[in-house]
């Protein structure tokens, strides 16, 4: 691992230069700022994955492991390792959900799913809002 630029400065960085040199030199081209724009976009989900991805995938797999009433999770384990156990986790909840045919009237499961969402909206789009 390098000190400084990180990963993080390195994609503001590239994001910088798309928005304030690329953009101004294509907005005559639609598909190129669109393109550029979107690219832009992507960037700061891949910046803000790494700032917060794996304290948000640790919480998740908390919350779920506890509601599920499985083993508390590992955290020796690689990210990569603990993005599988979400997806394993997420699945359990939705075969706990379908089999108890819970609605949103469970608090318990709607907080959960909530918390989770809005961890993961921050990441894709801390514009939006569940508030």
């Amino acid at each position: 691992m390098q000190d400084r630029p990180d990963a993080v400065n390195l994609l503001e960085t590239i994001q910088d230069l798309l928005i304030k040199d690329i953009m101004p030199a294509v907005k005559e081209n639609d598909f190129l700022s669109y393109r550029a724009l979107v690219s832009w976009n992507m960037l700061g989900v891949v910046a803000r994955e790494f700032k917060l991805g794996e304290k948000y995938l640790n919480l998740e797999l908390e919350r779920l492991s506890k509601y599920l009433g499985e083993e508390k999770p590992n955290i020796s384990l690689t990210y990569l390792e603990k993005m599988k156990l979400g997806e394993q986790l997420n699945k359990n909840l939705v075969e706990k959900i379908r089999k108890e045919k819970s609605d949103d009237t469970n608090k318990e499961v709607w907080e959960l799913v909530k918390q989770s969402l809005k961890e993961k909206l921050e990441i894709t789009n801390p514009r939006f809002s569940l508030d």
